[in-house]
């Protein structure tokens, strides 16, 4: 049955998404900058890489909020972090009344701002371990798969939450997107920052893909404590975590995910290339944030969030 779905960000993650989801016979919005939607009303949307070739096109294309119609069935936020609460606040009159909002972001505290606005049994999270690069307008590439897309509702126990997500989970399974739906998505939103946490800002500050990080003994014991004290802080701030300990984390981290990864660079190395601003406050940054208002230090994931903001005010100063 044909969904009327807006997707709030054409970045690679968005426009993954987007395109399949068309190719679906899904009636899909795009909101996106212009540069890339004149491209895909020209010549369609492509999407390549470890998800196979497709086209699509026929999307319904806007580069502001005043554009869009509505109602939606789902709305997919996929803008970055720091932007979550404007894209938010901009397309939530156009979900429609039993409509589900799902942030397609990384970091911490997306969830919790959509449902703010929605409620805590309409908005979803997703836990993405899945690498996309933009390498021309209106053209995305799949580069790296870690895990399925796990997708759930910042409160299960709502009526009809469940029900809900496992129907977007069959939803994007036809689609062609891996999904799996969970009861439990803040466990996995905080997996996916174990993963994020230590790749991410030490990948952009040393300019490497991340298996040079997992190679090499200095960069590990980095790696090790950063994990560490976001697992403390997860577990203090009652987290119903995936692991009884940070060290088996990291034999997964490690023994599968680093591997599966190994060539991937990260968003933050290609935010920082392009003098744009990072999502570190999200990840790093929340970590050390949730572990000043819990009076636990987090030296290695504070001194990861100052070294990233002082390399973005480098490059706003050239």
């Amino acid at each position: 049955m044909e969904s009327k779905i807006l997707v709030a960000g054409a970045g690679p993650i968005g426009l993954t998404f987007g395109c399949l989801l068309k190719k679906a016979g899904h009636d899909i919005t795009l909101l996106g900058r212009p540069w890339h939607l004149e491209a895909i009303a020209t010549r369609g949307l492509e999407l390549d890489g470890l998800w196979g070739t497709h086209h699509a096109e026929g999307f319904k294309l806007a580069t502001q909020a005043g554009e869009l119609a509505g109602p939606y069935d789902l709305i997919l936020i996929a803008v970055k972090a720091y932007d979550t609460r404007e894209m938010v606040e901009e397309v939530a009159s156009r979900l429609a009344p039993n409509g589900l909002a799902i942030s397609l972001q990384n970091g911490l505290g997306n969830i919790e701002t959509l449902a703010e606005r929605f409620g805590p049994g309409r908005s979803l999270g997703a836990s993405i371990l899945v690498g996309a690069k933009i390498g021309e307008p209106g053209k995305a590439t799949v580069t790296v798969q870690a895990a399925p897309v796990i997708i759930g509702p910042l409160d299960p126990a709502a009526t009809g939450a469940m029900e809900r997500t496992r129907h977007i989970a069959e939803l994007f399974n036809e689609a062609r997107i891996p999904c799996e739906p969970t009861d439990q998505i803040l466990s996995h939103l905080w997996a996916k920052v174990f993963y994020n946490a230590p790749l991410n800002p030490l990948g952009a500050l040393l300019h490497v893909h991340y298996g040079v990080l997992g190679e090499r003994g200095e960069l590990r014991a980095m790696m090790d404590e950063i994990v560490e004290e976001a697992f403390e802080v997860a577990r203090r701030k009652g987290v119903r975590l995936l692991w009884n300990s940070a060290d088996a984390y990291l034999e997964l981290f490690y023994g599968k995910l680093v591997p599966a990864t190994y060539n991937h660079q990260s968003s933050m190395l290609q935010d920082l290339e392009k003098g744009r601003r990072t999502e570190i406050d999200a990840i790093n940054g929340k970590i050390w944030g949730y572990g000043r208002e819990l009076g636990f230090p987090t030296p290695y994931n504070e001194t990861m969030t100052r070294l990233i903001r002082a390399r973005e005010q480098r490059s706003k100063d050239r």
